[in-house]
């Protein structure tokens, strides 16, 4: 699951490691167009979020995600065959369609195979991986600048490089990864039978492939629901700048090299951020609230100062960026009171496709 996550953060943050490795000019792409290609992935998302949850209640959860990312991977490869926007802006559109699957998924393969008291700390750590990804695309980011090829570009290396890493996943997650403890491959018939009966105080059961109405009405009439909907739109409003996170970081002015390697920052912030948030939560009873609303004071700092320093002070306009990424944790504990607080198979896939669709931010423009 770390390394599927590592890897789907990965390709969906090509776009904005592209933006500094020649993309903009190779496809003439304008601000605003380039804007459309950051809101059209969400587009994609929000059109094939339920069907995507319901598709996973309905088929094998490990198989469903692993077709997501064998056709999120060939999707990722043609990226580097785009000559101008209408291209780019289609395959962005699949890329979206595919993303619906996974967190959603994460979350009922979570609540089969561990308990309410270990979901804070699994949720976390395989959400964490965004901040490995970042690192792992800001080093190959550097490398492909170093590429030199005739008529193939870095951001086309980047494209296909991270196509490849996520088509030898898309591979090993179908053989590999189990749809439920009733069929992991690597326990024994007496493991699977503890596995299932350790999450019996959970109330969800392992799998259930039947829709109930009474339960999809009883998750939308859950106020907790869309008061948790309405924090992740809010809260996922800052992570929408992710695409222009490098345009952001070059504007302060460092050159293209520098902010490749400067963008594995953003990825430790992150990483500290919800390890340390995850850790704290797990280990104080009802705590979640607060740590999520303590690591939004330092997300909300970083706003303020990166709107009012004085531009020439590139270090601090810096550090601003980077603590603003703190306030992520907030949206992570969100998912691990979701994967802990709905029984029943339909009421969590109704709840998370709402929950899901907060996730969903516009792209602003550039400062």
């Amino acid at each position: 699951m770390c390394i599927l996550y590592c890897i789907q953060f990965m390709d969906k943050t090509t776009l904005a490691s592209s933006s500094i490795l020649g993309i903009l000019k190779a496809t003439h792409l304008t601000a605003n167009q380039y804007n459309w290609l950051g809101t059209i992935f969400y587009i994609g998302y929000i059109a094939f979020v339920i069907p995507q949850n319901l598709a996973l209640q309905r088929f094998p959860v490990g198989k469903w995600m692993s077709l997501n990312i064998f056709i999120w991977a060939v999707v990722l490869c043609c990226h580097a065959a785009c000559k101008n926007f209408a291209g780019l802006f289609a395959v962005r559109f699949v890329l979206g369609i595919c993303e619906g699957s996974i967190t959603a998924g994460f979350l009922i393969v979570s609540s089969m195979f561990y308990t309410r008291r270990e979901h804070t700390a699994r949720v976390g750590y395989w959400f964490l991986m965004n901040g490995t990804a970042q690192i792992i695309s800001g080093f190959i980011s550097f490398g492909t600048l170093h590429i030199h090829t005739t008529g193939f570009q870095p951001w086309q290396w980047l494209m296909i490089i991270t196509g490849i890493l996520t088509l030898i996943t898309a591979v090993s997650f179908f053989f590999l990864f189990p749809d439920s403890p009733t069929n992991a491959w690597f326990l024994t018939e007496d493991e699977r039978a503890k596995a299932v009966r350790r999450i019996k105080e959970n109330q969800t059961g392992v799998e259930n492939k039947h829709f109930k109405k009474e339960q999809m009405i009883e998750a939308l009439m859950d106020p907790k629901t869309w008061l948790f909907s309405l924090y992740t739109i809010f809260n996922n409003i800052p992570n929408s700048v992710s695409n222009q996170l490098q345009i952001i970081i070059v504007s302060f002015g460092y050159n293209p090299l520098q902010t490749t390697l400067l963008g594995c920052v953003s990825g430790v912030v992150e990483i500290v951020a919800i390890f340390t948030g995850v850790t704290i939560a797990s280990r104080i009873p009802n705590s979640i609230a607060w740590v999520g609303i303590s690591l939004f004071v330092p997300s909300l700092l970083g706003i303020f100062l990166v709107n009012f320093l004085p531009w020439h002070d590139k270090v601090g306009l810096l550090f601003s960026v980077w603590i603003t990424i703190t306030g992520v944790t907030g949206f992570v504990l969100s998912l691990t009171w979701l994967s802990q607080t709905t029984a029943g198979h339909t009421k969590r896939v109704t709840t998370n496709a709402i929950m899901l669709l907060g996730q969903t931010s516009p792209t602003p423009h550039h400062r």
